[in-house]
């Protein structure tokens, strides 16, 4: 009765022997990908982690992905392990801010041989979005992945993105934990608030099945109906 609770924690941080055994076991990187992810390291230039870009990877291996979408933050690792899975005639678009710098990326892209595969749309979230709408790309993508760093109209995103998804496919949203800041009911900024209510929409979507997975800051997979 009055024995501690054990932690529910899963791992104490990034350096974790539990997370480092893990990763050993599962992560079956190319060599491409992890010289790039050690290079986003030096530079703090921030990613999606490598486990959640393998488990993206494989699911679009697993559904036989063809067309895929990135959308938000990004540096390149991710549209690089996505590629690598996509069949010769594949294509990922990669949605690219002007302040984000992809030069290093596409030397690794180059040397995986997936560059002819990315095609890199420099532009806001909105206008790239709606260029694909309104060149009847709608229910043409097998997967398209969002990092919500930065996104500020997170449920217009997300409508948008479920518009241009394949019946069947997957919409992973990376970021929905905000590292916590999602729990606060005070003082919360427009971009917090654009998630929260977000991640409230999805859960009354009848539109998608959905599972929240512990994996970098909450990664959602929806699976489109």
């Amino acid at each position: 009765m009055y024995r501690r609770k054990k932690s529910q924690k899963m791992f104490e941080g990034a350096d974790d022997p539990r997370r480092t055994y893990l990763l050993r076991l599962s992560l079956r990187e190319h060599p491409s990908a992890k010289k790039l992810c050690q290079y986003l390291l030096r530079t703090a230039s921030p990613d999606v982690s490598s486990d959640a870009a393998q488990l993206l990877a494989n699911l679009a291996k697993l559904i036989n992905s063809k067309k895929m979408l990135e959308m938000g933050c990004s540096y390149g690792y991710n549209p690089l392990v996505l590629a690598l899975v996509l069949p010769s005639d594949g294509k990922l678009i990669a949605h690219v801010r002007e302040t984000e710098d992809i030069s290093q990326a596409r030397e690794f892209w180059r040397e995986a041989a997936v560059d002819n595969k990315i095609q890199v749309e420099v532009k806001s979230e909105e206008q790239t979005l709606d260029g694909l709408l309104s060149a009847g790309e709608v229910g043409t993508f097998d997967l398209i992945f969002i990092n919500m760093s930065g996104l500020t109209n997170c449920r217009k995103c997300y409508e948008k993105c479920l518009r241009l998804l394949k019946s069947r496919g997957v919409l992973a949203i990376d970021g929905v934990l905000c590292n916590g800041a999602v729990l606060k009911k005070n003082s919360m900024t427009d971009q917090l608030q654009s998630i929260q209510q977000m991640n409230e929409a999805i859960l009354r979507d009848a539109r998608v099945f959905l599972s929240i997975l512990p994996l970098a800051d909450g990664l959602m997979l929806c699976f489109k109906l």
